[in-house]
């Protein structure tokens, strides 16, 4: 099955794949810091709070790495709760993909459902499996991109697997799914990136500390 990779290959940026997955690992490798550096995040009762700052870390270092890429794109960053401090999600659009991240618990597990996840899968009501790459793409391009779903996650909070998903209609299911976590990062700038993600993880710790305790607290944990 290579719908998704042949997508990719002609109507996205090559540097975007590489890019998202960096994000990613980086987040993980911050939260491992933060755990060691942190002793109160040792307690066996914040390690609840871990996956709220994960989460966070995960769409701020999405959004740093886009922004200091040059890649083209959008962001929305939107509430899902209804706590003032609760779940976010972040939707990126760029050139070829509409694109959500979700924490799931295996690399061919699909995440929990979701309005907006939901919705957003509307777009690929039409990307048939059975369809030649040549009406695949008249339908899905550059111009009309399909909804995607950035997956991650991994056995006791590590990092095992990132994977491009294109979902189903009702999100039930994957039509395709590539792996992104060896995908190589073809930035010029890479090390002044992870320099500056840093920074900016250092910066939104605190705050996203905070959030996850509170979170925490709200849902009775």
């Amino acid at each position: 099955m290579k719908i998704l990779s042949n997508h990719v290959k002609n109507n996205v940026d090559p540097r975007l794949v590489g890019t998202l997955a960096l994000s990613v690992k980086e987040a993980y490798r911050f939260l491992d810091e933060l755990v060691q550096r942190e002793k109160i995040f040792q307690k066996t009762e914040m390690k609840k709070v871990w996956g709220h700052v994960r989460h966070g870390l995960v769409d701020v270092g999405l959004k740093q790495v886009l922004k200091s890429s040059n890649i083209p794109h959008e962001v929305a960053d939107m509430n899902s709760s209804r706590y003032k401090n609760g779940h976010t999600y972040l939707m990126v659009e760029t050139k070829g993909a509409i694109i959500t991240p979700a924490k799931t618990l295996s690399p061919v597990s699909v995440p929990k459902k979701a309005i907006f996840r939901s919705k957003g899968s509307i777009l690929n009501k039409n990307y048939d499996l059975f369809a030649i790459e040549e009406d695949l793409n008249e339908e899905y391009s550059e111009e009309t991109p399909p909804f995607l779903i950035l997956t991650y996650g991994g056995a006791d909070h590590k990092l095992d697997f990132i994977r491009l998903g294109l979902p189903n209609l009702d999100v039930s299911g994957w039509k395709d799914q590539i792996d992104i976590i060896n995908a190589p990062v073809l930035l010029s700038n890479t090390k002044d990136i992870t320099d500056d993600l840093q920074l900016t993880f250092t910066a939104e710790a605190k705050e996203l500390i905070e959030r996850g305790e509170e979170s925490a607290r709200e849902e009775g944990i």
